[in-house]
């Protein structure tokens, strides 16, 4: 039995489930603040709005609302000489990870924007929402977590926070306030959280690599270009 646990019930919380909860919790609260000054300046640019000459200015603010934290944890995986196979980065299921590569590259081409504006938005559903979101709330977050507690505490936990994060950016583009805030993320905890979360959760555990929520995630997100 776990030594944090006494029956059914944690009677401590670990420190690298602490670490980690803290963590991605800082990293919601940075997505709100930087998200909310981009937009008050006025330098968010929304996807349809995006030409070469701004993909660089949405590139960075990308960069730095989305990525920022994950090369925090890269940073810290590095320098505790972990391997990345902690964090789910295996060569696990390769076959299911090439077929869904596939899959998106042919949704890619089906959708037949070329332009500066069109491969942005793949790389963007891919790598700025897909990868981040599942290397922090999966790969991160929910494996420490299912090593310590187990899988359903994981996925509540992990899911909690995956869908309070998605009630972030309507609040801010929608100039809403506190309240706002409240009902945009409490709207999203069960549905997006924790039922969805929750099964990218098992699509990771089951095939053992992240790269397979990734691509999923990728595709599910991607499927609104697609087909409108």
């Amino acid at each position: 039995m776990n030594k944090y646990m006494t029956g059914k019930k944690m009677t401590k919380i670990s420190k690298p489930v602490l670490v980690a909860v803290i963590l991605t919790f800082l990293y919601g609260i940075f997505f709100y603040f930087s998200t909310s000054f981009l937009w008050n300046k006025g330098w968010l640019i929304s996807l349809k709005d995006i030409t070469s000459q701004n993909i660089w200015i949405k590139f960075l603010s990308d960069i730095i609302t989305n990525l920022l934290f994950v090369i925090l944890i890269f940073a810290l995986i590095f320098l505790k000489k972990r391997p990345l196979s902690e964090v789910g980065l295996t060569k696990n299921s390769r076959l299911i990870s090439v077929l869904l590569l596939v899959v998106y590259l042919i949704m890619f081409l089906s959708n037949g924007d070329f332009t500066v504006k069109g491969v942005y938005l793949a790389f963007f559903y891919l790598v700025i929402v897909a990868f981040s979101e599942e290397f922090i709330f999966r790969g991160y977050l929910f494996t420490i977590i299912d090593q310590e507690y187990g899988f359903r505490i994981g996925i509540i936990v992990s899911g909690l926070l995956f869908g309070a994060m998605h009630g972030l950016l309507p609040t801010i583009i929608g100039n809403g306030s506190l309240a706002d805030l409240f009902t945009n993320i409490s709207s999203n905890l069960l549905g997006q959280g924790i039922v969805g979360g929750g099964l990218f959760a098992l699509a990771y555990k089951k095939s053992g690599t992240l790269f397979v929520p990734i691509l999923i995630h990728a595709i599910l997100d991607y499927s609104s270009v697609l087909f409108g």
